[in-house]
């Protein structure tokens, strides 16, 4: 990735001389004296505060005279000695709080308790023994794990930091924060310094500690790198992880997780380097950070899964309770977020978790989040590529659809360029795979991505774009793809009855350029608004093309007759994830064609010019698993040969069944006929009809994206079509 540095070493050097640590006196982190009077002060009169209060002091209640175990590390992700190091730092930083906020010693007996433990025990091991592939760690099998053992306990450090003796503080110190630190900053200098999430949970981890120690040394390595120049640290993670709209270039699933360092450690500097203003930092890119990783949530809460994702994770999550408080709190109180906070039923232990319960049990009606149709780009320059997320609809039934054409997305990108996924009635109807991982699931190869991960879930096949004689992405090299980006060529977002957008790649493949166009439009001749998909192709070779849609609910129909696979099943290839794919059955059709499933209440159909060249295949994911990783998950795939070609497809929401009360309706699609009238690299033309007299022409202008432009084209038949502007419907 490359450089981009606000922070000059002029800078940072008159940082330094600036620095006073402005909380003298502990607890000085995101708990301090001011917070825990303003706790304290309102204990019994903000019920979600007193709930969320109630429930951490009845599980530390719940153990408090038990002798707490503190193992040799042994187990990966989801065994005892692993889960058993979560719950101590978890079960520690929770007394922490406790402590403070009542001044009862038997909290802050209960953390020295565990404490003397891991004094004794973290001298005495080394690199955890079941540590492979990842950043090794030595309580945890990989340093990730570690530094949030590290930013929970310091918290609790921090809060009994004036009760412990001088020797007990040194014994800490000694035995524990600084090696542990140590361990961080010089010999996991290269993960320290890593532009990542795992380098931002280090740093954080780090700095946090030298806050607590009051050791500048620390201090300064976590905000400017192990060396202090400025190419790694907190403030080039700032700089070069977020575009300057806010997304976060490894996704939404880990911007999720990213976002607790953030704003953890962020809202440690302010309590202590007030100076630094690190809430203003790059206009505010913090606060667009947490805005851009609710954008890239669906209204049922998860977050859509791009890249390495698990599809579990939603906005309920302990990571965007604290963002969401930090932001009400550092950028002016947006009452819609407040639905939200409804919804995570807990606050943090902040000020700002104090202001967002006050303002929940104060107001009689709260105001709705507003999920909107953004473009983000990508890239510290936000010069790398980005996503769109079309929308229509309210909250309660919104049509969603995300095309993908970022950057690679770091080591957690996967093979996927100019991808797209697809939302309704609050659930996945066409689905990206994700990431193949059971996390802390111990049997599962201890909780790590699996070697399907790689062998699928990487792989261009696994997702809703072109796949090139069966081959992936920059033939599945990162480094290549992480030279390379699709590039934007149109989007316009502010007619909620024609939402478009529009991109180009020339990268993925050699000799072969790929340009999609994703338009979501609204008729009032249909009862919903449909997605029409344009993937043109060309190439001076023949090529292979498959373009595969995996759906999610149960198929229907198809307007045409094909063969299944009911006794034999083979993998539809044997590399490149074409081997996890079992073929269920093969269709063709010599003209337009419609494929029908059921999704909840609602029908789905997708629509598409195939033709007599075209193979229609039918997959499942799942072969070659002898260990069941992965998900038995559906899909149609259409497959051409050609050197020139255009896909197009209508993802058309149609219907109600209702098995309640037994009825169903409008179970065919509306869309009967699709014919490429033109397409080359100047001009696509469609035209489309459909019953009850529809008629679309589709007109796409492939060579200049000015809104401005006139065109005017005369078919070979005589008629003449003009339009203005890139792209433009007739009906």
């Amino acid at each position: 990735m490359k450089k981009f540095s606000i922070f000059s070493l002029s800078f940072f050097l008159l940082m330094c001389s600036f620095y006073v640590n402005a909380q003298s006196e502990h607890p000085k982190l995101i708990l301090t004296k001011e917070v825990v009077t303003e706790i304290t002060k309102n204990l019994g009169k903000i019920p979600l505060f007193d709930k969320t209060y109630e429930s951490v002091r009845s599980g530390v209640d719940e153990v408090l005279n038990n002798d707490i175990d503190v193992p040799v590390p042994a187990d990966p992700g989801g065994g005892y000695t692993h889960e058993r190091h979560k719950q101590n730092y978890d079960l520690m930083y929770k007394a922490g709080i406790l402590y403070s906020v009542t001044n009862d010693v038997k909290y802050a007996k209960f953390i020295k308790s565990i404490l003397d433990k891991y004094a004794e025990l973290y001298p005495t091991i080394g690199l955890h023994p079941q540590a492979k592939d990842q950043t090794p760690g030595r309580l945890f099998w990989q340093s990730l794990n570690e530094t949030v053992w590290l930013l929970h306990t310091i918290q609790a450090y921090d809060c009994i930091y004036d009760w412990l003796s001088k020797d007990d503080r040194n014994k800490y110190e000694k035995n524990i924060f600084l090696p542990m630190t140590k361990f961080f900053s010089e010999d996991s200098e290269h993960e320290f310094n890593l532009i990542h999430n795992h380098g931002t949970w280090m740093v954080a981890a780090v700095g946090m500690t030298g806050f607590v120690l009051d050791n500048e040394e620390l201090i300064q390595k976590s905000l400017y790198g192990s060396k202090k120049d400025s190419e790694g640290g907190f403030i080039a993670q700032l700089n070069l992880l977020f575009s300057p709209d806010g997304y976060y270039t490894e996704g939404g699933y880990y911007v999720r997780y990213a976002l607790w360092p953030f704003f953890i450690f962020a809202e440690s500097i302010q309590n202590n380097m007030p100076d630094l203003k690190i809430y203003e930092v790059r206009n505010q890119i913090l606060k667009k950070a947490f805005y851009s990783a609710m954008q890239m949530t669906y209204t049922n809460g998860e977050f859509i899964p791009i890249n390495d994702a698990l599809k579990e994770k939603t906005y309920l999550s302990s990571e965007i309770v604290y963002a969401l408080n930090f932001v009400y709190d550092r950028y002016g109180e947006d009452k819609t977020l407040l639905s939200i906070a409804q919804k995570q039923d807990r606050v943090s232990f902040s000020k700002g978790g104090i202001k967002v319960a006050e303002a929940i049990g104060e107001l009689k009606t709260i105001p709705e989040f507003k999920w909107e149709s953004v473009n983000y780009l990508d890239g510290p320059r936000g010069d790398e590529g980005g996503v769109s997320i079309l929308r229509w609809g309210p909250n309660s039934d919104m049509e969603c659809l995300l095309f993908k054409y970022s950057a690679h997305g770091l080591s957690h990108g996967h093979y996927d360029k100019l991808s797209m996924l697809f939302y309704d009635q609050g659930r996945e109807v066409i689905q990206d795979y994700g990431a193949a991982r059971f996390l802390n699931v111990e049997q599962k190869s201890g909780g790590r991505y699996l070697l399907e991960n790689k062998t699928y879930a990487l792989q261009t096949i696994a997702h809703n774009t072109l796949i090139v004689d069966e081959t992936t992405n920059f033939n599945g090299i990162q480094s290549e793809s992480e030279k390379y980006h699709p590039d934007l060529y149109y989007s316009n977002l502010t007619n909620p009855d024609m939402l478009v957008t529009s991109a180009k790649d020339v990268h993925a493949y050699d000799g072969v350029k790929m340009h999609r166009t994703l338009l979501m439009v609204n008729d009032p001749g249909l009862l919903r608004p449909v997605v029409i998909d344009v993937f043109r192709i060309e190439s001076e070779k023949q090529h292979q093309y498959d373009l595969p849609f995996y759906y999610m609910g149960h198929f229907i129909s198809t307007t045409y007759d094909y063969n299944p696979n009911t006794t034999l099943r083979k993998p539809l290839g044997v590399k490149n994830g074409y081997q996890h794919l079992w073929l269920t059955a093969e269709g063709k059709s010599d003209n337009t064609s419609s494929f029908t499933w059921l999704n909840g209440e609602r029908y789905y159909s997708i629509t598409s010019n195939t033709d007599k060249n075209t193979q229609i295949l039918f997959t499942e994911v799942g072969a070659n698993d002898p260990n069941f990783n992965l998900r038995n998950d559906p899909g149609i795939m259409f497959r051409v040969k050609d050197d020139n070609h255009t896909f197009v497809n209508i993802i058309e929401p149609h219907g109600d069944f209702n098995p309640t009360l037994e009825y169903s309706f409008n179970s065919y699609p509306a869309f009967e006929e699709i014919n490429v009238v033109q397409s080359n690299e100047k001009y696509t033309i469609l035209s489309i009809q459909g019953k009850n007299k529809l008629s679309w022409k589709v007109l796409i202008c492939n060579d200049n994206a000015d809104e401005k432009a006139n065109h005017i084209i005369k078919l070979d038949n005589g008629t003449e079509l003009s339009w203005v502007g890139p792209i433009a419907i007739q009906k």
